[in-house]
């Protein structure tokens, strides 16, 4: 499972003035997504006690957590995720993610994507639960 958080990378200094947490740093996902376009970028919440309905879709989803803790699952492995972290979801992979506190979570979201544009946005799948990793 890849993800990333502000809180472990070493920021840089750009632009003279702008503090910079490259979470990817420039090109280095270039040859993983070389043919695809940005299908969405997104603000998503997920109310307490809910999740969102297990999926996948041929894209590269990523989901930067803004509020509220919550448990991602990507096949079979989930993980804790707080405000700062980043996960990607590699394409058709199935995934999920739901809050852990009584909070809600709140997310910024984009993909890049190789689906036609014709096509239903994703595809509802059978996701067995896991228990998340150990933090």
């Amino acid at each position: 499972m890849d993800i990333r958080s502000e809180a472990t990378v070493e920021p840089i200094l750009e632009h003279e003035t702008v503090k910079v947490h490259s979470l990817f740093p420039k090109f280095s996902f270039r040859e993983q997504t070389e043919g695809s376009y940005l299908e969405f970028v997104d603000v998503f919440e997920i109310r307490a006690g809910a999740q969102a309905e297990p999926h996948y879709h041929d894209t590269h989803e990523f989901y930067f957590l803004l509020e509220g803790d919550a448990v991602v699952q990507i096949e079979d492995e989930a993980s804790h995720v707080r405000p700062g972290d980043l996960i990607h979801i590699p394409r058709n992979a199935k995934h999920s993610i739901w809050p852990t506190t009584d909070r809600g979570v709140k997310a910024f979201c984009f993909a890049v994507s190789y689906q036609e544009p014709e096509l239903p946005g994703y595809t509802p799948a059978e996701l067995p639960p896991v228990e998340p990793a150990a933090q």
